[in-house]
C-alpha cells in the first residue's frame, strides 16, 4: 500500500514537472547584429571585454523568455539562458560597431543583469503586434570601480505573424543601439 502511494506521488510530481518544462515553446534565437551600427567605435581609447550577464528575474528556468500565454503557446524559451544570449548579443553589437574587444584583461569591461522580460500583444494602427521588453542593468567597469551604469530598455515590436524569435531579435537590436548610442557611455570609452 505504501509503495503504491509513493509511486503515485512520484508519478504526479514527474507529470507536473514535465508539463511545466514542455509548456513553453522552444525557439532558436541565434542572434547576430546586422546592418549599420549606430556608432563607429573603431577609435575607442580603451579595450573592452564583454563580461558576464546574469539573470535577476524570478524565473526558475533561465532559458524562459516569457511565461505569458501568447500566440497559442504557454510561454517561450530559448536554446540557452537569456542572459547568455544578451551577453553574446552585446559582443556581436560591439564587434559590428568596430569596437576594440578583448577576451581577457581589457582596460574596461561591460557587465549586466537582466532585470525583467515582459511580453504582450498590442494593437498598433490596426496591426496585431507582439511586444517584448527586456529591462537590463549594465555597468561599465574599470577594475573594481564602476565608471558608468544605467538601465536599458530593449523593446522589440513586430507583427504577430513574424513570431517571437523575430521579436526577441528586435528587442536585442534596440538594447544594443540604446547602449551604443548613449552619449555618456561613449564619453567613457572614446
Amino acid at each position: 500500500m505504501k509503495i503504491r502511494f509513493l509511486i503515485s506521488i512520484c508519478a504526479a510530481c514527474l507529470g507536473f514537472f514535465s508539463a511545466s518544462v514542455i509548456a513553453a515553446e522552444d525557439l532558436v534565437i541565434n542572434y547576430k547584429m546586422e546592418g549599420a551600427a549606430r556608432s563607429d567605435l573603431s577609435n575607442m581609447k580603451v579595450s573592452l571585454r564583454i563580461a558576464e550577464f546574469t539573470d535577476g528575474r524570478s524565473f526558475d528556468n533561465p532559458r524562459l523568455i516569457t511565461d505569458a500565454a501568447l500566440l497559442g503557446a504557454d510561454g517561450f524559451q530559448a536554446e540557452k539562458a537569456i542572459s547568455e544570449i544578451i551577453q553574446d548579443a552585446m559582443t556581436s553589437g560591439f564587434a559590428n560597431a568596430n569596437a576594440k574587444l578583448v577576451d581577457a584583461d581589457g582596460d574596461m569591461f561591460l557587465q549586466g543583469n537582466l532585470l525583467s522580460s515582459e511580453a504582450k500583444i498590442i494593437d498598433r494602427g490596426g496591426v496585431e503586434t507582439l511586444e517584448l521588453t527586456l529591462r537590463t542593468s549594465v555597468q561599465l567597469m574599470s577594475g573594481s570601480r564602476t565608471v558608468w551604469q544605467t538601465t536599458l530598455f530593449g523593446r522589440g515590436r513586430t507583427p504577430t505573424s513574424e513570431g517571437m524569435t523575430v521579436t526577441v531579435r528586435a528587442a536585442l537590436d534596440r538594447l544594443i543601439n540604446e547602449l551604443i548610442g548613449d552619449d555618456y557611455f561613449l564619453a567613457e570609452i572614446r
